[in-house]
């Protein structure tokens, strides 16, 4: 009787636990498919939680919000995923060229770090993953120059040699501006 008569005063809760319900059905039913196919399907992750939370705060039993809290995706949101982006936005605004990267003099670099372009990486089970080139830097190597394009992280994705510094920036995104363009 008491589950009913609360499932009668706090329709607004309902709706949202059984969006709540949905949303891990389909997460859970995408999980199994993509292992059964081979191919990955995308559920909606963290999305259970929310709704658990929200349904839960607009009810007379506030204190139960916690447990969407319990969703996995939730917690690796709050705990790795947005800690992450602030720890790399931080790194942006504090990103300094030096005289030389991974040991080669710097001929030019970008003046801005965002994603410049995508690179599909072949993984093993015909997977992939797509990195994101955020800097170019041009360094010069054994009297040719090598465009180095960079991930957030400083982890040299593609190296492309050519024999000028205009080459490198013609081989560059048209979206990158160059620190040393005009000053060469």
């Amino acid at each position: 009787m008491v589950i009913i008569q609360f499932i009668k005063d706090n329709i607004v809760c309902d709706i949202f636990l059984i969006l709540a319900l949905l949303s891990w059905g389909i997460t859970i039913g995408a999980a199994v498919s993509s292992k059964r196919t081979g191919h990955y399907v995308s559920g909606i992750p963290a999305v259970g939680g929310i709704c658990v939370i929200i349904g839960f705060l607009t009810s007379s039993v506030k204190w139960l919000a916690v447990l969407g809290l319990l969703d996995p995706a939730l917690l690796y949101l709050i705990f790795a995923v947005i800690p992450g982006i602030i720890k790399a936005e931080n790194s942006v605004k504090k990103w300094e060229p030096a005289e030389e990267f991974e040991g080669c003099p710097v001929a030019d670099y970008t003046k801005y770090n965002k994603s410049y372009e995508d690179i599909h990486i072949s993984l093993e089970n015909n997977a992939h993953r797509i990195s994101h080139v955020n800097r170019y830097i041009i360094v010069s190597k054994d009297g040719k120059y090598e465009l180095l394009k960079v991930e957030l992280t400083d982890r040299i994705i593609e190296c492309i040699e050519s024999d000028s510094v205009e080459e490198c920036r013609k081989k560059a995104s048209a979206k990158a501006k160059w620190c040393k363009e005009n000053k060469e």
